[in-house]
């Protein structure tokens, strides 16, 4: 009997130690590339740790909580901590209810069984592919607002040629119009979660005399809210980390910081006040767990089909 024992221990543990050596190149990836990291930023931002380049100049003075406070003491952190903050979350409030509805609809429309729907929705996917960089670069030229093609079409069509990019007034809504061409991406997902919707619902509900509006409000938007949760919370997540689309559209912040979103007042203290930039970090951490916290405790309206 000890004899089984013992070896039904052995082979438990055999099978423990094969399983942790199969998932231990992603354990150290992690480790190494994730973790370490987090935790070596987080030490730096107490410090005063200016970087140069191709050389180690250690960690610098210990400042403590300076690094987190200046943004509320410092005139000049003030202004652009703020300003990164305003800039932000204004693109936030509009984009993301705007891509949320705007996604929708387009979904609803390319579900339908209709000939050559495939090809419809294989385009409207076309420019999520295109890297925000080489997206970016594009659109900076094509609005341009002295040799770009979209103004000549708009002067070819009798109408006023826009600044875009190049005016404070008109570069946040330009970057909104440009966003929307990525709309494809969330229409995916929400393509996916239409098909999940079962049919007889719809078949009793017509059976009912439920017209399209009734069904819609009835049917399909309370089976798609797990969708709606997860779309808000990486729409969250996406607005809040935007840098590479702003900086290949306009070079930096836009005229007069209308442009200067937070991840640019990070990449911009990276080199001279790395503590600083580090604590941008995890300022924006905060701002981004305390967002996210704060719709999974309200998404009570979400259904899920084991609810009944």
């Amino acid at each position: 009997e000890r004899m089984k024992v013992s070896q039904r221990t052995r082979r438990k543990i055999w099978q423990n130690v094969e399983g942790w050596l199969s998932i231990l190149p992603v354990v150290l990836g992690i480790a190494i590339f994730t973790a370490l990291p987090i935790i070596y930023a987080f030490y730096c931002s107490f410090f005063d740790t200016p970087i140069k380049p191709f050389t180690f100049t250690g960690l610098g003075e210990f400042v403590g909580l300076d690094n987190y406070l200046k943004n509320f003491t410092v005139p000049t952190y003030r202004f652009l901590f703020w300003q990164s903050m305003k800039v932000t979350f204004g693109d936030a409030l509009i984009q993301g209810p705007l891509t949320l509805v705007l996604s929708f609809s387009l979904a609803l429309l390319l579900n339908q069984q209709l000939k050559g729907m495939r090809v419809f929705r294989t385009l409207f996917y076309l420019p999520v592919l295109i890297p925000a960089v080489c997206s970016g670069m594009l659109w900076s030229r094509i609005t341009d607002p002295n040799y770009g093609g979209v103004n000549g079409l708009l002067e070819g069509m009798g109408l006023p040629e826009m600044q875009w990019f190049q005016s404070e007034s008109t570069a946040m809504p330009s970057l909104i119009f440009v966003s929307l061409f990525g709309l494809g991406g969330n229409m995916i997902l929400w393509l996916a979660q239409l098909k999940n919707v079962p049919k007889a619902v719809y078949e009793s509900a017509l059976l009912d005399g439920a017209g399209k509006a009734r069904r819609l409000f009835s049917i399909t938007i309370p089976l798609c809210t797990p969708m709606i949760l997860y779309n808000t919370v990486m729409g969250i997540i996406g607005v809040m980390q935007t840098y590479a689309q702003v900086v290949t559209l306009t070079g930096g912040a836009g005229p007069n910081y209308s442009l200067y979103f937070f991840v640019m007042n990070i990449y911009d203290n990276r080199v001279s006040e790395f503590g600083y930039s580090c604590a941008l970090s995890f300022i924006l951490f905060a701002i981004i767990g305390a967002l996210t916290f704060v719709t999974m405790r309200t998404s009570k309206w979400v259904y899920y089909g084991e609810e009944g």
